[in-house]
């Protein structure tokens, strides 16, 4: 018997030992489209969209994260080094201080790799800047404070020109991004987001909180001591197994802060990475470094009134997972972009080295006249479509009176005399209109007839087969009432409707109850 409890414990500690060293990960991955619940926005009055990925073909410039080292390798190198001092763990004595600048056409990324003077030189303290007359802010909300997976809205004090467009509003997420895309939908953390770190974060610690301000000027956002979840819910033997490791420490937490500045600069600033981002599981949440934007694409279905609504991802930034680690800086510069010309003249006369500005005439009720690329990739891709912008060359002539106002038909009645341009402009507009109104209304009577034939064959088909059947039963009693000797005669008389009867329903019947 002794020998016997030996051996089942000395098993018991060979499968603790492989379950420690081969933690096992759920195959089941929640998909990309994670749902923040706010308030004001979730449930029923949250959109549902689908959504396109970036093609490989279209995309500019984003660099691929290495493929990230198994965690068994990792651990191995870890247990064959010596001891490793935490606080040291994450930049080696022997760092060097690397700086690396790439031209993604939308914006000029700059990397300071573990440069602690740039570090201190960006970092923002935001208690500091509350108290800066005119600026707005919180330090500890309430939906952000002790949560998971939550975001909250907040409101610029300044126009942010993001890829070019001029946003006003954003959401801030516990996951470690901003959302600023225009519509609130199931697909905040695919696209349309600015990603100093994003993760499966929780803010639970003590010390976890998301703080952040606007002066006017800049918009600072700090994710402060957060943890992910994978983290918190690890045991304390497994933690302890790997206690020396760079991999995870025992409530390792992050410390990170994105500034958006008023000329559309974006800062992304590490102070705090306690481990490799690349060994970060993405099977709970998405795991990003980056931005990205999408445009919206309003499809008109025939078989449903509403229209199906697509989301385009047309560009995104990736960063380099493995640069980024403690007390490093991320520099993304915008650079100019059509879209952010206001007027015809300054869009045509517009020099960019990756974009050839056109001016596209929109109608007023669709947002009006807007600057352009020649492919139309930006979130205006609906209305640079529907004006049919991609078919020639909007850009040819501008107007000097009211550039910035395209009328409608009913006001174009009253706008008189025109300049022969214009006019030509706007008749060859109008003939377009007609056009397609003519199509769709020949579309649909062809649909609706379609539908009525088939209808309209079955009908009078099932009405002939009934005008039959009862000829049929008609004719069998003639006969049978007339030639009462034949079969016919004798089932009439048998069965004939004097006789019938109703039968009795009273039913007596006895039942125990039990009480």
């Amino acid at each position: 018997m002794r020998s016997t409890a030996i051996l089942l414990l000395t098993i018991l500690l060979v499968l603790r030992i492989c379950d420690s060293q081969n933690i096992e990960v759920s195959r089941e991955r929640v998909p990309e489209a994670i749902r923040y619940a706010e308030p004001s926005t979730a449930g029923p009055n949250v959109e549902q969209h689908e959504f396109v990925p970036l093609s490989p073909v279209k995309r500019r410039a984003a660099r691929a994260a290495p493929i990230p080292k198994k965690r068994d390798a990792i651990v191995k190198e870890v247990e064959e080094e010596e001891d490793i001092d935490p606080a040291t763990a994450t930049i080696p004595s022997d760092v060097e201080v690397q700086k690396d600048t790439v031209d993604h056409q939308y914006y000029e990324a700059e990397t300071h790799i573990g440069n602690e003077e740039m570090v201190n030189k960006y970092w923002v303290n935001v208690e500091q800047l509350m108290k800066k007359p005119g600026t707005i802010g919180n330090m500890s909300h309430p939906l952000l404070s002790q949560s998971y997976r939550r975001a909250v809205g907040a409101r610029l004090q300044f126009k942010f020109p993001f890829y070019g467009h001029k946003m006003a509003n954003l959401t801030i997420a516990t996951g470690g991004f901003i959302y600023i895309g225009d519509h609130t939908h199931n697909w905040l953390a695919a696209t349309q987001y600015i990603a100093p770190l994003m993760a499966n974060f929780h803010t639970y610690l003590n010390t976890s909180n998301i703080v952040y301000a606007d002066d006017g000027e800049t918009f600072v956002v700090e994710w402060r001591d957060v943890q992910l979840k994978e983290d918190k819910d690890k045991s304390k033997s497994e933690i302890s197994y790997i206690r020396n490791s760079e991999i995870f420490l025992d409530s390792a937490a992050f410390s990170f802060q994105t500034i958006l500045h008023k000329n559309g600069d974006i800062v992304f600033l590490y102070k705090t990475v306690p481990y490799n981002i690349s060994l970060i599981s993405s099977a709970n949440h998405p795991v990003k470094l980056g931005i990205s934007d999408a445009y919206m694409f309003k499809h008109n279905m025939h078989q449903s009134a509403t229209p199906k609504r697509v989301i385009y991802e047309y560009h995104r930034i990736e960063l380099d997972a493995s640069k980024i680690v403690s007390n490093t800086v991320v520099i993304l510069k915008a650079q100019p972009t059509c879209i952010g010309f206001e007027t015809c003249d300054t869009c045509t006369n517009a020099t960019l080295p990756h974009f050839k500005c056109l001016w596209c005439h929109s109608k007023k009720t669709h947002g009006g006249p807007f600057c352009t690329d020649e492919a139309g990739l930006h979130r205006r891709r609906q209305q640079w479509f529907e004006g049919n912008c991609y078919k020639r060359s909007k850009g040819l002539y501008c107007q000097t009176d009211d550039e910035d106002e395209i009328y409608d038909e009913e006001e174009y009645k009253n706008l008189k005399p025109l300049d022969p341009i214009v006019r030509f402009a706007f008749e060859d507009h109008e003939r377009e209109m007609k056009q397609r109104a003519e199509e769709e209304k020949r579309r649909k009577e062809e649909s609706l007839k379609a539908a009525v034939e088939p209808e309209s064959r079955g009908g009078v088909a099932t009405l002939t087969m009934i005008v039959c059947f009862l000829l049929v039963v008609v004719a069998w009693l003639a006969y049978a009432y007339y030639y009462p000797h034949t079969t016919s005669g004798q089932l009439l008389i048998k069965y004939r409707p004097s006789r019938w009867s109703i039968p009795n329903s009273h039913v007596r019947y006895s039942a125990s109850v039990h009480m």
